[in-house]
């Protein structure tokens, strides 16, 4: 008798009785009942409030002028169902935790699994590029044909994403799987008791280290490519966003709105104004320029047009900047400055993503990166707070406390988005979140990275949380499937994502530490009145709230004025 048995750090003799024994899955009685009504109702709830969290984010960041089909049913039921997707997608592995101990539940959680990613594929690649592809042309007099463009984008996308699949698919769906061959030559009386743990030693002379050759299915080459994928954005944003979230948040309350006299305001009103003109006759020459090259072809043609694509997004910055401080500028004068709490809030809010970025970077690195530098050791950090939420019965718990880590770093995705096409303007179009002043398009977009990162972020958790993780339906795909797969090994086994993850939150936190605001950013200091200088076309603005220099302040705002009028 041979047995082959996958080998890791995690894997246990109740694996191999689980495995060898099905029918233990067959939970009876009231207690089967009991687990399953908990189950649903549980999974019910989360549901429900995702739902309508989710309509309170859509109502909270949407413009109210949004009309046709940015208004419609359809295109927010989109937006709302894709983030309760992203929602439920990285819940699901509590859920497994929940249907697999302390006895295996009645729930085909990998059924589950499955269609979860699957219909995570589907919107990824049609449903919301579609919306977002008609958004875009909408209110666009050149395109008469709205729907034919639609359809022939979706086209184009679709056949390079089929085609991928389908070439890929017969050359990477392979996996060496390295498992232990134990070979079983003696006979047990069954009257013994050998614990679990002593079955194999008891019974089989030996074993060796070998790999098992075998062909995943369809379906987990699909995860398995939505996981890969979703960490190319992942890793870069992610990291981004577990600094910038924190240090944005303490920098808007250091730098919230203050009170300001009638003459500031009036000065300063008539700068912006002067600066929103500029932009304007900017806006002109960049529409020139489309219009001009929209019908050349060429290498050059193709650089002049790429050089105006990374204009228009600094553009769209200083735009975006510039309205922010004249919201600013009106709290300031009208409402005598920020609300105190909330700018309290503001500060509280800070802290807390300081303190959880600093915990999941620890934990990263006590439970991710040092059992790889040492196989031998084995730390727990926020699985032993998990793990003793599900121990004393306070399940529900420990599922808050995980859905607020995951979606933590969704939430540093899109932060850390909006961060790297405020700085790095030429490579993508910025899509800010903003109060009641969001168009559908960018909500789209930002509902779109949430949606490629989230199959990262599910198995991210999955390898982060291994200990809490173990013996679900989730540790068989991406820890015994995915992982060992062809192309996708060299990534997942030697952990390169985390360790680029890690990279990204390093790089950016020292550089948003030496350079913190962005560069169009009007704050009421003097890094802000030298942009601001800068888009008008004058030398100085003053420095604004130092007594000592108020007189020179007042003569270069009178003198910018003068020169704009």
């Amino acid at each position: 008798l041979k047995s082959r048995i996958p080998h890791g750090a995690h894997v246990h003799a109740s694996t191999l009785v689980r495995t060898r024994l099905p029918c233990a899955r067959l939970v009876q009685g009231p207690l089967k009942n009991m687990v399953d009504a908990f189950l649903l109702i549980f999974v019910l709830v989360i549901i429900g409030a995702a739902f309508f969290a989710n309509v309170k984010v859509l109502m909270y960041y949407q413009q109210p002028e949004d009309s046709g089909f940015g208004s419609s049913i359809f295109c927010k039921g989109i937006i709302v169902f894709s983030l309760t997707l992203a929602w439920m997608l990285n819940i699901l592995l509590p859920v497994d935790v929940r249907n697999s101990r302390p006895r295996p539940g009645v729930i085909d959680m990998k059924v589950v699994w499955t269609t979860a990613f699957f219909t995570l594929a589907a919107f990824v690649v049609l449903v919301v590029p579609a919306a977002m592809f008609y958004t875009e042309v909408e209110g666009d007099d050149v395109i008469k044909k709205k729907r034919r463009y639609v359809c022939c984008n979706m086209f184009i996308l679709l056949f390079f994403v089929v085609a991928a699949i389908a070439l890929s698919y017969p050359f990477l769906a392979n996996a060496s799987m390295p498992v232990f061959e134990y070979s079983c030559d003696q006979w047990q009386d069954g009257d013994d008791v050998v614990p679990p743990s002593q079955v194999g030693l008891s019974a089989c002379s030996g074993f060796e280290e070998t790999h098992l050759e075998m062909k995943v299915g369809f379906d987990v080459y699909i995860i398995a490519v939505m996981c890969f994928v979703g960490w190319l954005f992942f890793v870069v944003f992610g990291g981004i966003g577990l600094s910038a979230v924190p240090l944005d948040l303490i920098l808007e309350y250091t730098d919230r709105p203050k009170p300001i006299d009638e003459q500031m305001y009036q000065q300063r009103r008539r700068l912006l104004g002067q600066a929103a003109s500029l932009l304007m006759v900017q806006a002109d020459s960049l529409q020139g320029k489309d219009c001009d090259l929209a019908n050349s072809k060429g290498w050059r043609a193709g650089r002049e047009k790429r050089a105006v694509r990374a204009d228009y997004n600094k553009f769209k910055r200083d735009v975006m900047l510039l309205e922010t401080e004249f919201e600013r500028l009106k709290i300031s004068k009208f409402h005598k400055g920020e609300n105190l709490a909330v700018s309290i809030a503001k500060l509280t809010m800070g802290i807390l993503c300081a303190i959880m970025s600093i915990m999941w970077v620890l934990h990263i690195i006590l439970v991710v990166v040092v059992p790889q530098l040492d196989p031998g050791s084995d730390i727990q950090f926020l699985d032993a707070i998990f793990s003793a939420c599900e121990g004393s019965g306070l399940y529900p718990l420990g599922v808050a406390l995980f859905a607020v880590f995951t979606l933590y770093l969704l939430a540093c995705v899109v932060k850390g988005c909006l961060k790297f096409g405020m700085r790095i303007f030429f490579l993508f179009s910025i899509h800010p979140m903003r109060h009641q002043s969001t168009p559908l398009n960018s909500i789209l977009f930002n509902v779109e990275m949430v949606l490629i990162t989230s199959a990262a972020v599910c198995q991210f958790s999955q390898t982060a949380f291994r200990d809490y993780a173990r013996l679900t339906d989730a540790e068989v795909i991406f820890s015994a499937q995915v992982k060992y797969m062809s192309f996708y090994s060299f990534f997942f086994k030697n952990n390169i994502f985390i360790w680029a993850l890690l990279g990204f939150f390093v790089l950016a936190l020292i550089y948003l530490l030496v350079k913190p605001r962005d560069n169009a950013d009007f704050r009421p200091d003097m890094k802000a009145d030298k942009q601001l200088a800068r888009i008008i076309g004058v030398k100085s603005l003053g420095l604004p709230g130092k007594k000592d220099k108020k007189n020179k302040r007042d003569k270069d705002l009178d003198e910018a004025a003068a020169a704009l009028a």
